[in-house]
């Protein structure tokens, strides 16, 4: 595919830069939604390089997203650990049995091999098949867990956060260790291809732990990642889908992420005015109250709202909050990226 004249790569550096681009990048976290466009189940799409390449051809014609997000399941590179997960055709994998939170389990772990274990190498060899295909026509991006998140991964939620209550050392050396796995599963994803990494992070929000926590825990290993992911090259965009402003200021201030993403609980112009001048943000679309639920008319005046509040001054990609769930009517979406063409310019302002 030839490039567009105006390079998505160059636009997304200027927005980490706090500066204007020239339109707005419209970068939606379709995931299921997306599988759902085509003929393919998740499971096929998951599992064969070139459905995932596929995927992606339909999707772009369709919707003209601004990256290629390779997001089918949050397990990839831990499968490998032992941990049991789910098949099913249409569902991402699941975790069915988690490792149990000892030292002994720790300290049988290996590194991973990427280009060996489990389903990475199939999924590295579909980055390749992306990038070849769309060059810089379209921010080729993919996925890592921060640290905090990943133990939670392989734990189950409530045994790690028990575990970093009842022994924090263990706990920190399972993060340790996740780093370690992290900086080999990164470097093999930007050598495939990946022009950036979604640095999930959903367990060290708000919602999980108080903001002390956050900060004595999660926010330094993430921002390993983030560093790790910048001096490979590549974008990093951490998420959360966080919606207080406090935590915002601490992300803003411990991690150093490309952009990081707002929840749709908060009004993205509270955010912006508490950390725009330090951060570039994306997110905020609700997805299901808007996207799935809402009217074309109610997707078309939240998507203005959201970019008005956004876009001034630059540092602002367009991101919904969290996934578009899977029967989102398609006709939503194209209405989403629309109204962006339409007041996302910023080269006819």
């Amino acid at each position: 595919m030839k490039d567009r004249k105006n390079n998505i790569i160059e636009d997304i550096r200027k927005c980490a830069s706090l500066e204007e681009p020239s339109r707005v990048p419209f970068l939606p976290l379709g995931c299921d939604f997306d599988v759902r466009q085509t003929p393919f189940t998740h499971r096929e799409y998951r599992t064969d390089p070139e459905k995932m390449l596929e995927l992606w051809k339909i999707v772009i014609a369709k919707f003209d997203y601004d990256w290629t997000l390779l997001f089918p399941d949050d397990l990839i590179e831990w499968q490998f650990t032992g941990i049991e997960v789910t098949d099913d055709d249409w569902i991402p994998p699941g975790v069915l049995r988690h490792l149990e939170p000892t030292r002994e389990t720790l300290n049988s772990l290996r590194l991973p091999e990427p280009d060996k274990d489990g389903r990475m190498p199939l999924h590295l060899a579909g980055l390749r098949l992306i990038k070849k295909f769309f060059g810089s026509s379209r921010c080729v991006t993919s996925r890592i867990a921060a640290p905090f998140t990943a133990v939670s991964l392989l734990l189950g939620v409530q045994e790690s956060l028990m575990l970093m209550l009842e022994d924090p050392q263990l706990f920190r050396d399972w993060m340790s260790w996740t780093e370690r796995c992290n900086a080999i599963w990164a470097k093999a994803q930007v050598e495939a291809g990946a022009d950036a990494l979604w640095l999930g992070d959903c367990i060290a929000t708000s919602k999980f732990i108080p903001l002390s926590t956050f900060v004595d825990f999660a926010a330094e290993p993430a921002d390993r990642s983030a560093q790790l992911i910048s001096k490979l090259g590549a974008f990093s965009f951490y998420h959360g889908n966080e919606t207080r402003i406090d935590y915002f200021e601490a992300i803003a201030a411990n991690i150093s992420a490309s952009a990081v993403n707002v929840g749709e609980g908060v009004d993205i112009s509270q955010v912006k005015a508490a950390i725009g001048g330090k951060k570039c943000i994306m997110g905020n679309l609700n997805p299901v109250s808007m996207l799935q639920l809402g009217s074309v008319k109610d997707v078309e005046q939240e998507t203005a709202r959201i970019v008005n509040a956004g876009k001034p001054g630059g540092g602002y990609l367009f991101c919904t909050g969290e996934g578009i769930p899977h029967n989102t009517p398609p006709e939503n979406v194209q209405a989403c990226v629309q109204t962006l063409r339409r007041i996302g310019d910023y080269t006819c302002a």
